[in-house]
C-alpha cells in the first residue's frame, strides 16, 4: 500500500492511494489541470486512477471530481446525501453510493466509511484495507469523536 497527499488546504484536497493494481483518489478539489500536475509530480497520471471517493460536498474536496469522472470514465463513490448536496459535481455516468457504517470493496481494497463531525451534509472518513495494511483518512474534523478514534 502506498499513499500520498496531492494537496490539503482551502484551495483543494486529494489523497492518492495505491494498493496492488488498484489506485483510488480520495477527494478531488482541484481543477483537471492542477490534478494532472500534482499527480505528475508523483509519477502518476489520471489514467492510472480506478475510482474517486468523495468524503463531503465542499468544493475544496469535490470541485474536480465531476470533470475527471466524465473525461476519464471514472466511477464516483459518494453518499446519497452528499450527492444531493453537491452543487459542483455535475452529471456523472457511474455514481456508486455508499453509507457510513457499511463497508464495501473496490477491486481488492476493503473500504470502511464512518461518520465524522464537520459542517457538511453527510461527511465521512474512510479506512482502506489491503492485505495486512490499513490507512485511515479523516479530513476537516470538527472534533475527533469516539467513533472516529475507534475507526482509525
Amino acid at each position: 500500500m502506498r499513499f500520498a497527499s496531492i494537496g490539503s488546504g482551502s484551495k483543494g484536497n486529494g489523497t492518492l492511494v495505491e494498493c496492488g493494481r488498484t489506485t483510488l483518489l480520495v477527494d478531488c478539489g482541484f481543477s483537471l489541470r492542477q490534478t494532472e500536475l500534482r499527480l505528475g509530480r508523483l509519477g502518476r497520471r489520471i489514467e492510472d486512477i480506478d475510482a474517486i471517493l468523495v468524503t463531503h460536498e465542499h468544493s475544496d474536496h469535490i470541485k474536480g471530481a465531476g470533470i475527471l469522472s466524465r473525461r476519464f470514465n471514472l466511477p464516483v463513490y459518494i453518499t446519497p446525501k452528499t450527492n444531493s448536496a453537491s452543487k459542483c459535481l455535475g452529471t456523472v455516468k457511474e455514481l456508486c453510493f455508499f453509507e457510513c457504517g457499511q463497508s464495501f470493496k473496490i477491486n481488492n481494497i476493503q473500504i470502511n466509511p464512518f461518520s465524522t463531525s464537520h459542517d457538511a451534509c453527510d461527511p465521512s472518513g474512510l479506512t482502506l484495507t489491503y492485505k495486512e495494511s490499513k490507512i485511515g483518512i479523516a479530513t476537516d474534523l470538527g472534533i475527533a469523536t469516539n467513533l472516529v478514534k475507534q475507526s482509525l
